[in-house]
């Protein structure tokens, strides 16, 4: 008589967004922008991220970098990101759902959407030390990029250039 199965990694992957998407706000927080932090730029970073080709193209960018360089100087990133992201989206939504029942990330209203902050004063232990490094490092710069344009404006730089780079 053989086992049940238990899907592992769909527990790992939900709790890593989690932790992602929390990290990823308290980043883009602690950057000073006047942009504020909505589900469509939040839906970006799970595709980047755990993209191996993107997560490792972009751990060797400098952060001070504009994000149109970035784009422009590592096209990799582009390459089906709009399949990446209708793929990761339930991942998304998971970690996203997640993170507020813990009480990582705040949900609030405001006339645009619902906008996320940062509930993180002080991690769980061992947490950040579980997340692969190189994630944690693309995050980070990630979210420096993304707090320097609005929603409308990555999108734009994105998916509204003709001739997008796909496989």
């Amino acid at each position: 008589m053989s086992a049940p199965y238990m899907d592992r990694h769909l527990i790992h992957n939900s709790s890593l967004a989690c932790f992602l998407l929390a990290y990823f706000i308290s980043e883009y927080e602690s950057s000073g922008n006047d942009h504020p932090i909505d589900l469509p730029k939040l839906l970006l970073v799970l595709p980047i991220v755990w993209n191996p080709a993107s997560s490792a193209a972009l751990s060797k960018r400098n952060t001070s970098s504009a994000i149109d360089n970035v784009l422009r100087d590592t096209p990799i990133l582009k390459i089906d990101l709009e399949r990446r992201v209708q793929e990761y989206t339930a991942s998304t939504l998971q970690g996203l759902n997640l993170a507020v029942a813990a009480k990582l990330v705040e949900k609030e209203p405001s006339e645009d959407g619902d906008v996320f902050t940062s509930l993180v004063i002080r991690w769980p232990n061992g947490t950040k030390a579980s997340i692969p490094a190189e994630m944690l490092k693309t995050t980070k710069q990630l979210s420096s990029w993304l707090a320097s344009v609005s929603t409308p404006q990555i999108y734009k730089l994105l998916f509204g250039i003709p001739n997008e780079i796909r496989d």
